[in-house]
């Protein structure tokens, strides 16, 4: 709970639904995830799932920074999924 409201009062000046968006799909990705890769960590349980939650935020950014980027430079998305099926 604590982490959710800290994901709340880090979006500060967005609309409320965007607010209320980002704080859910965090708080899934931490309940989801979390567990996951405490144990792929080593970590505590508890602590993974706050960290995890609180960085849910930065991952959402990056990813719809990323696909706008590659969605405003389609030459370079078609390079980058050739050079992941092999260069082919």
């Amino acid at each position: 709970l604590g982490a959710l409201v800290l994901v709340w009062l880090r979006t500060d000046g967005m609309a409320l639904i965007a607010r209320m968006g980002i704080v859910l799909a965090s708080g899934a990705i931490g309940y989801v995830a979390g567990p996951e890769i405490a144990l792929w960590l080593g970590t505590p349980e508890r602590l993974t799932i706050v960290g995890v939650t609180v960085l849910g935020p930065l991952a959402l950014e990056t990813a719809a920074a990323a696909l706008l980027w590659l969605k405003r430079d389609p030459a370079h998305l078609a390079e980058m999924l050739r050079l992941w099926r092999g260069g082919k």
